[in-house]
């Protein structure tokens, strides 16, 4: 479905631009962040710079210079809003993948990327043939968590069971690595089901958690990998910051966000061995 608004126009494809492969793959990220922020400024919709996108905004003022992927964040009820809105209003060469979009797209932890139709990028967690498979943008949900202690404490310990058995799951991909990687593949179908099991759960815990409404932590979902939970006001309310040039959001407490992520001394690169890129193949232009 086209997007009402015309985007080839507003934010042009300049990937050709870049002097290198991942330079190229920069710029084709760095537009599909403009479409999503103009799209969320249109609507209402909160979103924030995360992980290695944000670290990389305090950081280098854009990309940190390795980088291959962008990373929002969206409160579930913006995010449910972001995923029908996006449907309708992404250009022709931007896919929202989801597992309902994009019935070849199996990777539970994950459940939304923004993806470039005009690329490609190979990654070992996601071979599924026919899926959309371009330079990508991921889009991580973030849900409400109780301040008692006690059902906080429950509902972090549900997220490492749930973090638990998505990695088991995930040793398909990596048997080759090691042996209890090749024996947890072994029983892939057992953690398929126990996480398939647990998203059901999860679902429901979701739509609970709803009613918190600004008395909460706040947290990756609890349908994803991650385990990071904020004070409501370390997030809220917004606050804009430069990247590569463009003004984006951020979390409130930009100092406390980092800290919980990446530890005190984030603003010092690491060593060269451990700058790593994401996708093993990157092709920002297709033949």
């Amino acid at each position: 479905m086209n997007s009402i608004t015309n985007y080839s126009e507003k934010f042009p494809d300049n990937r050709i631009e870049g002097e290198t492969v991942l330079r190229q793959a920069q710029l084709v990220l760095l537009r599909m962040l403009k479409i999503v922020d103009d799209i969320c400024r249109r609507h209402q919709i909160a979103y924030w710079l995360c992980s290695g996108t944000l670290l990389g905004a305090v950081r280098h003022k854009g990309f940190i210079p390795w980088d291959d992927d962008l990373d929002i964040c969206m409160l579930r009820d913006d995010y449910e809003r972001f995923i029908q809105i996006a449907k309708v209003e992404f250009p022709d060469d931007m896919a929202l993948q989801t597992r309902e979009t994009d019935p070849d797209y199996h990777y539970l932890p994950l459940p939304c990327k923004v993806r470039d139709r005009k690329s490609f990028t190979f990654l070992p967690t996601h071979k599924d043939e026919g899926c959309e498979n371009g330079l990508y943008l991921d889009v991580f949900p973030v849900d409400r968590y109780h301040l008692n202690p006690l059902v906080f404490r429950w509902e972090r310990l549900l997220k490492t069971y749930g973090r638990f058995i998505c990695q088991c799951l995930d040793s398909v991909y990596y048997s080759h690595e090691s042996c209890t990687r090749r024996i947890l593949a072994f029983f892939h179908p057992v953690f398929h089901f126990l996480v398939t099991r647990y998203m059901r759960f999860a679902e429901k815990k979701i739509q609970r958690n709803k009613c918190l409404g600004e008395d909460c932590h706040v947290g990756h979902g609890f349908d994803t990998l991650w385990k990071r939970y904020f004070k409501y006001d370390d997030i809220y309310p917004l606050i804009e910051i430069d990247f590569e040039g463009a003004s984006f959001y951020a979390p409130h407490s930009l100092d406390v966000y980092l800290r919980t992520l990446y530890g005190a001394d984030y603003m010092t690169p690491p060593p060269e061995a451990k700058r790593r890129r994401h996708a093993s193949v990157i092709k920002p232009v297709l033949p």
